[in-house]
């Protein structure tokens, strides 16, 4: 099997030859690229397909993720970010100040509006250069998530309680802008659409307020991502496992789990799903390559990692990572999770 059946095999729920491996990493493509720098990596589609494809050949994984930050979205609404050189961008003034202006989240055109442009773009070469052997995943963001970028976070978690109806409205308006975001990229070449949702973790909202304000919306963008042809992949950064049943209702094909979760506990609430994690990614960065393939090791000897399984990440990988411990954790992955 080359790296694409690998995973196609485990979404079609046939027994692929090992484990794929498929770690959470973005803008930390850039490692595979000496000298190339996160601003030309974030702005320059040429660059961010470049370091993809040079990111999956040199550290063996079986499918690449395009993706800038979380500010795309926010970016493209009219949120005011600073780009530094070499880090993420930096949030400078939100399009809103008050939900009451909520008209103006506009959905902006994914192939002409910033990040997005690049986003699509580089999508669309990655496809076109490794599109038969590689697994293709472009990223979105939840309508939550969306939302934290164009208001101000703390207040729009305040509003859950205090103005339901307005975060409604303004989630709504997000939702539209995650489908037309998504859409592009599967037109583009994208196989799955993985959309990553933190403001709904349980370590930042209830339960309740997960199946009111994050579950209804989500399972429209994956019902979206669905009839456009590709897959679906819920990331929600932290603790999952008292909302994993929730989750399992919006109809996603994989659900990431983070590095403070137990395989083998989700899947005693939600045991039929595709799972993908999990290992931390602080000891991505700050580990040995020993205590990399250590926590492979036992995290594919767990029962809840035999099979509907993809060895990943807990969340993003770091820019601080050194490239060895992405090579051991490949290296480990592919000696322990043999089928």
């Amino acid at each position: 099997m080359n790296s694409r059946e690998r995973i196609m095999a485990v979404l079609a729920g046939e027994k692929p030859d090992m484990t794929p491996i498929f770690p959470k990493i973005a803008f930390a493509n850039v490692l595979a690229c000496e000298g190339m720098t996160v601003r030309e990596y974030m702005t320059d589609p040429k660059c961010m397909a470049a370091a993809c494809v040079s990111a999956y050949r040199k550290f063996g994984w079986d499918g690449v993720a395009l993706h800038t930050d979380i500010s795309s979205e926010g970016k493209a609404l009219g949120t005011i970010y600073e780009q530094p050189e070499n880090t993420p961008g930096i949030l400078k003034e939100y399009l809103l100040k008050d939900l009451s202006e909520t008209d103006k989240v506009k959905v902006p055109d994914p192939y002409t509006t910033e990040s997005m442009r690049t986003v699509v773009e580089a999508v669309s070469l990655v496809k076109k250069e490794i599109g038969d052997e590689a697994y293709i995943l472009g990223w979105t963001n939840g309508p939550l998530n969306v939302a934290g970028q164009v208001y101000n976070l703390d207040e729009l978690l305040v509003s859950l309680l205090e103005e339901p109806e307005e975060v409604h409205r303004l989630l709504e308006k997000c939702t539209e802008v995650s489908c037309a975001y998504a859409a592009a990229m599967i037109e583009a070449g994208a196989d799955m659409i993985a959309y990553g949702h933190a403001t709904a973790s349980q370590n930042v909202i209830s339960r309740d307020c997960y199946l009111e304000f994050a579950l209804p919306y989500e399972k429209r963008l994956v019902q979206s991502i669905h009839e456009h042809g590709a897959k679906a992949l819920t990331h929600i950064c932290g603790n999952i496992e008292n909302i994993v049943d929730a989750i399992a209702q919006n109809g996603s094909d994989v659900v990431d789990f983070d590095h403070v979760c137990d395989i083998d506990r989700l899947r005693e609430r939600m045991p039929d799903k595709i799972y993908r994690g999990n290992i931390d990614p602080a000891l991505f960065a700050m580990g040995t390559e020993g205590e990399i393939r250590e926590a492979v090791k036992r995290l594919l000897a767990q029962k809840g990692a035999e099979e509907k399984f993809f060895l990943g990440s807990g969340c993003e990988i770091n820019l601080n990572t050194p490239v060895g411990n992405l090579k051991a954790f490949t290296e480990a992955g592919r000696k322990y999770g043999k089928k």
